[in-house]
């Protein structure tokens, strides 16, 4: 299942002094058998989370990439299965954090 979110920012000129991609944050949720991952698009910049859940545990990879070079990789270790509401709820957090550090 894939599903895409928009957001749309107002400030003042944005859209016309970066263009309409940088006005319009994308994000692309697709879930796969065990777990989710994300992609979050905002101009040059892009975002990815991989949530991959099995019975002892869960790994979060986490990269950030700005015009297509990756500048930041992380990964993390839970050391228990989660649940698809906690997946979901990280997913959500990831994206809101995200689109809070955004200038529009």
């Amino acid at each position: 299942m894939t599903v895409a979110v928009a957001w749309a920012f107002t400030g003042a000129g944005a859209a016309q002094a970066a263009g309409p991609s940088v006005a319009a944050p994308q994000v692309e949720i697709k879930k796969h058998s065990t777990g989710k991952e994300a992609t979050f698009t905002y101009g040059d910049g892009e975002w990815f989370i991989h949530i991959d859940v099995d019975q002892d545990r869960t790994m979060i990879i986490r990269t950030e990439s700005q015009n297509g070079k990756e500048t930041k990789n992380q990964a993390e270790i839970v050391e228990r299965p989660m649940s698809n509401a906690e997946v979901d709820r990280i997913i959500n957090d990831w994206a809101s954090g995200i689109k809070s550090t955004l200038k529009p």
